[in-house]
């Protein structure tokens, strides 16, 4: 505090848990009620299923389960929602892998389903907690070498991968920094029985290329956010650059090499960090990587994808991330009727004009739930 009493410093990553008291926990009815208003705005988009990474948030249970599953009793939920249950550090993360299987099996419905654990492995650049393998480029001279935290050991972590695998659960892990996903897969290398589990790694902003090689022999899936695959304006100089450097932060975000090494690919947008999930934005951007006649917007150009690998990571391989690609995923006799109609053939259409797209209808399992206005 300064000398009047006023608070300078700030919170990061775990630290929250010292403000938890002054958390506001809501209602069952309230939460039921922000669910369905997000259901509205996943199918005005034309998704069918999605993940809720952290029921839990920040680890106090706050009954976001249960409302799930009330709305999925009462016929409400239309859409497949798959739960993830954060386990922390300091709150015994294997017992709550362990009690994650019991909330799991009381809640589990036609629409909703508790099948994952999450790891927030370390922070996130502009805090200057993503944990890098080189030091930041922005450190202070008394603290030169400083290349970020981990937000658990490795022991631990291995510990955690094997319950959530002995308990079937997908292990769905954040990670930014390089070094964070070294730790990530060595400890899915230890620790999982297969790579049939089908674990996972999201966001994966700075990445080893001899890593993107034990990905896909470890089978892990690569979670993307194309929504970011952008040199922003005024973010990518101000976010990015000064702590990484113009090398490094030139060589954020791969995607093409993901592919390329036979990797599981998939999509996420981080809602509600960022924006509302909207596919087509999605694959407009991994295709295109900068923002539509901008070309000083551009990153990365060299991991530009198609839009047929973008379609598949949107629709096929998110079936297969849940495993459930044999009945979702793929319009397919013997699947489940889950579709979206579009008013343009984004595979014929110019990439900038993909965003543009109109989703005029969704279905799932059979049933018309969205119906654009006309």
């Amino acid at each position: 505090r300064d000398a009047e009493g006023n608070p300078t410093g700030c919170f990061r990553e775990g630290a929250v848990k010292y403000l938890e008291d002054l958390v506001l926990h809501f209602p069952i009815e309230q939460y039921k009620q922000a669910i369905l208003h997000f259901q509205d705005l996943v199918l005005a988009n034309g998704i069918t299923m999605f993940f809720d990474p952290m029921t839990n948030l920040n680890g106090p249970e706050k009954d976001v389960e249960e409302a799930y599953h009330q709305l999925d009793v009462e016929g409400k939920l239309k859409v497949h929602a798959h739960g993830g249950y954060q386990v922390i550090i300091d709150r015994n993360p294997v017992e709550t892998v362990e009690h994650a299987a019991k909330l799991r099996e009381k809640t589990k419905g036609a629409h909703f389903d508790l099948d994952h654990i999450k790891i927030l492995l370390d922070g996130v650049l502009e805090g200057k907690t993503a944990y890098l393998s080189e030091p930041y480029c922005n450190n202070d001279e008394s603290n030169k070498d400083y290349c970020g935290v981990v937000c658990f050991d490795f022991e631990t972590l291995k510990a955690v991968v094997k319950k959530s695998d002995e308990f079937g659960f997908i292990v769905h892990i954040h990670s930014i920094g390089d070094e964070s996903t070294k730790m990530a897969l060595d400890a899915f290398e230890k620790a999982q029985s297969s790579a049939e589990m089908r674990n996972a790694i999201t966001h994966l902003q700075l990445v080893n290329p001899k890593d993107i090689k034990r990905m896909a022999e470890l089978g892990i899936v690569a979670v993307s956010n194309p929504y970011w695959f952008i040199k922003d304006p005024v973010g990518h100089k101000v976010l990015a650059v000064p702590y990484l450097g113009e090398k490094r932060a030139e060589e954020q975000y791969p995607l093409k090499s993901f592919f390329d090494a036979g990797i599981i690919v998939t999509t996420a947008c981080d809602y509600p960090v960022t924006t509302v999930p909207t596919p087509l934005l999605a694959i407009q951007r991994a295709v295109m990587r900068q923002l539509p006649n901008r070309p000083e917007t551009l990153l990365g150009g060299n991991e530009r994808v198609t839009v047929e690998q973008m379609i598949e990571a949107t629709t096929l391989n998110g079936a297969y991330q849940f495993k459930c690609e044999d009945k979702l995923g793929s319009i397919t006799v013997g699947k489940q009727a889950d579709l979206a109609v579009l008013d343009t053939d984004i595979t014929a259409c110019k990439p900038e004009n993909i965003a543009d797209t109109k989703v005029l209808r969704t279905m799932i399992g059979g049933e018309w739930v969205y119906t654009r206005a006309e």
